[in-house]
């Protein structure tokens, strides 16, 4: 959950750019980080659904 809060953050941030600069582009970098923070979090993700399936295959493995 860590990285949720991290990008809730990182979107605030964006967020507050965008008010700051109204009419006027957003930058690239922050765009390029948004996407590099979200495809981490989404990545992680993934990680701890492939490790919770492989828990509970061996658990079932076990059982027989």
């Amino acid at each position: 959950m860590e990285n949720a809060r991290l990008l809730e953050e990182r979107l605030r941030r964006i967020i507050k750019e965008i008010s700051r600069h109204t009419g006027g582009e957003i930058k690239a970098d922050l765009l390029k980080d948004l996407e590099a923070r979200w495809q981490q979090l989404a990545w992680e993700q993934n990680q701890q659904n492939t490790l919770r399936t492989l828990t509970t295959i061996k658990q079932a493995l076990d059982k027989l």
